[in-house]
């Protein structure tokens, strides 16, 4: 017997309410016993080792770990805790002592332990030239100098990187002298910036040409350089806050003189500040306080004593306290942004040393590596991915050295 024709229609709606139930997409908590909030705020405070493991969990969950907004508050999560809680990782650049070869690694502080972890290192082994420019919400910039033909970004936490296109514009031999690269990030745009400053022969005073490369629109324009400053560095001396700070000479009036030089993310123009008064003697090294800018200063002779200064928006430079180094140091390399130093000795071990407690918190020793060559920057892990980024492949070195704990 046929079927009825109301029976028919009944049929086909049934079909519709399914297809439409299937196309619906699940929410990402829908089946949690908590709120969908505490969910979400529960996961954005986890390591993202743990949130790419958790990806595996169920598809709602892969989709909420990598959606823009999940992404930038995980961020702020991270980086805000690290001066309170004293953890803050350390990006560390080194060289193995008998290939040269580049190393990377990962230093974990805290204040139960401190661990050295070698990465993956995404910059091809057959260049034998490379600078660390720095670290940006998570994202490392690595070029290759003096031309900076070679600009690579890099997620470590994410093991992923892409090698940027190269400007039309390139410098010219015989007419430039260097490139210098720097990293930045347009909090507003959610985009991230790389310039590169082309510099003039030494002997001539023509500024620096300035183009900006774009991770929004993928693709290189110029940046008019009306400061007039030529930079003395093959890549920015600092990033705090996604901000790119340059040591540079300026020619005026007074004749030339050494400034610091920054970028306005916001408006993309270079703003000029006066450095410190340093005498011939005193050494410097800028760093971030607190996501401030600050200067170490020591005298060459002196290896106990360090002074500390801090840049205030209306107040200019300030001393904020002189450090004694009861253990003494060889090389200062940096500090962290809680304000812990960390500093070389004479045998090439690095220590972390707390100025409020005159203390040394943590040492670690880098087998194989070249003391002299090792480098640090701040670093704060994020899920940020760059379009066309790609995993990062384990390349053979030739003198692959594991890092190891004093």
């Amino acid at each position: 017997m046929p079927p009825s024709k109301g029976k028919g229609k009944g049929k086909k709606k049934g079909k519709g309410n399914s297809k439409k139930t299937k196309n619906r997409a699940p929410d990402a908590t829908c089946n949690c016993i908590f709120p969908r909030e505490i969910i979400i705020n529960i996961l954005s405070r986890l390591p993202v080792k743990t949130l790419l493991q958790f990806r595996c969990v169920c598809k709602p969950w892969r989709k909420l770990i990598s959606k823009p907004n999940f992404v930038a508050t995980h961020f702020r999560h991270s980086s805000s805790l690290q001066p309170i809680t004293g953890s803050s990782p350390i990006l560390l650049h080194t060289r193995h002592l008998e290939s040269a070869d580049h190393l990377l690694s990962l230093i974990n502080l805290s204040p139960e332990s401190s661990s050295v972890v070698e990465l993956d290192n995404p910059f091809p082994f057959f260049l034998q030239s490379m600078v660390v420019v720095g670290s940006c919400n998570g994202i490392v910039c690595l070029c290759q100098p003096p031309w900076g033909d070679v600009i690579t970004l890099w997620n470590p936490a994410m093991r992923q990187s892409r090698t940027l296109p190269l400007s039309k514009r390139k410098p010219i031999m015989g007419t430039h002298s260097c490139v210098s690269i720097g990293l930045a990030y347009d909090s507003q745009e959610n985009d991230f910036l790389v310039l590169s400053l082309k510099s003039f022969g030494p002997e001539t005073m023509i500024a620096d040409e300035v183009e900006m490369f774009s991770t929004k629109s993928f693709s290189w324009q110029r940046v008019p350089n009306e400061v007039g400053f030529r930079v003395l560095g093959l890549s920015c001396n600092l990033i705090i806050k996604g901000v790119p700070y340059w040591t540079a000479l300026l020619e005026d009036a007074h004749g030339s003189r050494e400034v610091l030089v920054c970028f306005d993310v916001s408006k993309k123009v270079f703003d000029k500040l006066p450095m410190p008064g340093v005498r011939l003697e005193i050494q410097g090294y800028l760093v971030n306080l607190e996501d401030s800018l600050g200067i170490l200063m020591w005298d060459k002779t002196d290896k106990y004593n360090v002074e500390i200064w801090v840049m205030d928006d209306e107040d200019g430079w300030s001393k904020k306290c002189n450090v004694e180094m009861l253990f003494g140091f060889n090389r200062i390399i940096g500090c962290l942004r809680n304000g812990n130093i960390v500093a070389e000795d004479e045998n090439g071990v690095l220590f972390l040393f707390d100025p409020v407690t005159s203390s040394v918190k943590a040492k670690l020793c880098i087998d194989n590596a070249d003391s002299s060559s090792s480098m640090i920057f701040n670093y704060s892990e994020s899920l940020v991915l760059i379009g066309g980024m790609l995993p990062v492949k384990k390349q053979a070195a030739r003198g692959l050295a594991g890092p190891s704990e004093a």
